[in-house]
């Protein structure tokens, strides 16, 4: 009998919701997870966008092989897709908020109205803020709550995740010492991006869908992050490697498939080009014990 092949898990809503009130969002307070999830040291990814929000507690949250420390008045950050894990060295308190992009459509606005949020962005290499106005967070999450748990207003809902989002979004651009906006054009690009490139690895073939020139494509990324789009694509590759690498059970030619190599050598090439290691070597050092 063969063994079944582990991938990296992902968590969806319903996985944290006894009952789901509604299918698109969750919100809820991070001392009420269900222990289960409360030192869930196993990474995992989300199908969902989400904020977390600790008042109160210390441990460690890892997010895509960066280690940050969890303490009073911190905030995070997550896009679908990434993997994460978290233990705690004592019990934390807070508040947990996950959208489905869908649940922007669901309430007649649009999936592009993430791209109004830098935060989760591909680009954006933050993904803690420690916050300045905890006081008005903290009471932007108590009235969601409680809103949410009245279920008398779905408008009113909407609106306040909104509050918080916008509350957020004040909070990271303070700590970016300026508002930070992004093309909308570069939303496309990483929309398309996370959706096609196991398939498509070339500049022309993203600036094609978007109806632009390459020149176009790489001058928006290079005025946006300093690097090209080619870049950007290679950077996508390297990361889901290296999440295979570390969290599937997949053996290499496996992961070259699934990432759209059908060469051997050349996946290992193009790894250890971007990372100075060998696909074989970096799964090795980073499972060893410490």
């Amino acid at each position: 009998m063969h063994k079944e092949l582990k991938n990296i898990p992902i968590i969806h809503l319903k996985d944290i919701q006894k009952e789901v009130t509604n299918p698109y969002f969750y919100a809820g307070r991070l001392e009420e997870l269900p222990s289960e999830f409360q030192t869930f040291d196993s990474s995992h990814r989300h199908s969902h966008f989400a904020l977390f929000y600790f008042t109160d507690g210390k441990g460690t949250h890892s997010i895509d092989f960066q280690s940050h420390t969890i303490e009073e008045n911190t905030l995070f950050f997550l896009r679908p897709g990434q993997v994460h894990s978290w233990t705690f060295s004592k019990p934390v308190k807070g508040f947990a908020l996950k959208i489905y992009p869908d649940y922007l459509s669901e309430q007649g606005g649009s999936i592009s109205s993430f791209q109004n949020y830098p935060f989760f962005q591909l680009g954006n290499p933050t993904s803690k803020l420690t916050i300045n106005d905890s006081i008005q967070l903290k009471n932007d999450f108590e009235r969601l709550l409680s809103e949410k748990d009245s279920q008398s207003n779905s408008s009113m809902t909407y609106l306040l995740i909104q509050l918080v989002l916008q509350q957020s979004l004040k909070e990271f651009n303070l700590s970016q010492n300026e508002m930070i906006t992004i093309d909308s054009k570069l939303y496309t690009f990483f929309s398309l991006l996370d959706k096609n490139f196991k398939d498509q690895k070339t500049t022309s073939y993203y600036a094609k869908e978007m109806g632009i020139s390459t020149g176009s494509l790489n001058q928006l990324c290079q005025n946006q992050y300093g690097k090209s789009a080619k870049s950007i694509i290679q950077e996508r590759l390297v990361l889901e490697i290296k999440r295979l690498l570390l969290h599937s059970d997949f053996n290499i030619n496996q992961i070259a498939l699934t990432l759209g190599f059908t060469d051997n050598s050349y996946f290992s090439k193009f790894f250890k080009t971007h990372t100075t290691n060998s696909p074989e070597n970096f799964r090795l050092s980073k499972r060893k014990l410490p």
